[in-house]
């Protein structure tokens, strides 16, 4: 689902998918049915008041968890993309590899640890809390022990859960091939993706119908990220040392904006077809031109139609610098060309498609 910025904490910006808001109102929801159950002389609007702040403390305490990761990434010298929250949790977007073993224990323990020190503050607070304010000590120790719970659930030794990554360290410093322990932790996140769903379908029979569909909604979830994870690891491992420049097909001039198409084709184009190409409007490149917008133009219509209204515009995000890694251009999130345009020194000298990108990887 689609997200959008909202906040930039110690310089690491926090992106929050529209399937936050679901989860949101599931956790109040659920809340507020606990808290009407146990405390029914409260009236409606303070037990709603008190399950939005224990979401609202849930979902904070997620954010903190994500953030530990990114900080101490950052101090490590790695390059923290974003944090991204969204309805299974969160996830700090890391762009660089750990270097070593350690450095990737560091990064991986720090979440838990940080979930664990939540939990511990949140009971603490709880049990100190006075008499005339048991309902928002309950609700501080349920956030507090589901804060501890997850601590422990992301500690289970299987990719993408922190504890896989904690496996995938300790591996990694024993056999010394960083590729053979990632396979190896991501097998043991299916398992636990599996045993998690067997776990769901038990708790169905059991007549727990809803925490039996999380756990199988988790599991499912568990066992797919498990496997793109290792074709993330695999692809990013097949393209190591190769840059955009490698793979980039050279341009050496631009089209013409104020051209029309039928000259375009004319001069460029082998029958109907064309590759794609850059395309020049007053002296800068502002879009691209190739068969999916050539699709788009009418055939009577392309002696009229200039190259720079036929075009796709470009933005920051369609473009790339040529020295960069093709293994964080894949990474990276695209442009809406969906074609890259490739720059060195402030000159266009290539383009990256999905011909070159299959070409290396044999797709």
């Amino acid at each position: 689902m689609r997200g959008f910025r909202v906040a930039r904490l110690f310089g690491v910006d926090v992106h929050a998918d529209l399937s936050l808001v679901l989860l949101g109102a599931i956790l109040t929801w659920s809340l507020y049915l606990r808290f009407s159950q146990a405390f029914p002389r409260l009236d409606r609007p303070a037990i709603a008041w008190l399950a939005l702040g224990g979401g609202s403390l849930f979902l904070a305490s997620v954010l903190a968890h994500e953030l530990s990761h990114s900080l101490v990434a950052r101090r490590r010298g790695l390059v923290v993309r974003r944090i991204r929250l969204y309805i299974f949790g969160g996830v700090s977007e890391i762009e660089d590899d750990a270097r070593t073993p350690a450095e990737e224990f560091l990064v991986a323990f720090a979440g838990p640890l940080a979930s664990v020190a939540i939990g511990a503050v949140l009971l603490l607070a709880a049990w100190a809390s006075p008499d005339a304010w048991r309902a928002p000590a309950a609700m501080l120790r349920l956030v507090g022990a589901v804060n501890i719970a997850l601590a422990l659930f992301n500690l289970l030794p299987g990719l993408p859960l922190d504890g896989g990554r904690v496996l995938h360290a300790f591996l990694w410093h024993r056999g010394g091939d960083h590729l053979r322990a990632t396979r190896a932790a991501v097998t043991a996140g299916k398992v636990v993706g599996i045993a998690a769903a067997a776990a769901g379908l038990w708790a169905l029979t059991a007549d727990d119908g809803a925490q039996g569909l999380w756990l199988l909604v988790v599991g499912w979830f568990l066992f797919q990220a498990a496997t793109a994870t290792r074709s993330q690891e695999e692809l990013r491992h097949k393209v190591a040392g190769v840059t955009v420049a490698d793979v980039m097909r050279p341009i050496e001039v631009a089209a013409a904006g104020t051209s029309s198409v039928a000259e375009l084709l004319e001069l460029h184009g082998w029958g109907e077809r064309l590759r794609t190409m850059p395309v020049e409007v007053d002296g800068r490149v502002r879009g691209v031109i190739g068969e999916r917008e050539l699709a788009a133009v009418a055939e009577p219509d392309r002696s009229t139609t200039t190259v720079a209204a036929a075009m796709t515009p470009i933005g920051a995000a369609d473009t790339v610098e040529a020295e960069v890694s093709l293994a964080d251009l894949l990474g990276r999130d695209g442009g809406g060309a969906g074609r890259v345009v490739v720059v060195r020194e402030g000159r266009v000298v290539g383009l990256v498609t999905g011909d070159e990108v299959a070409e290396i990887l044999d797709w």
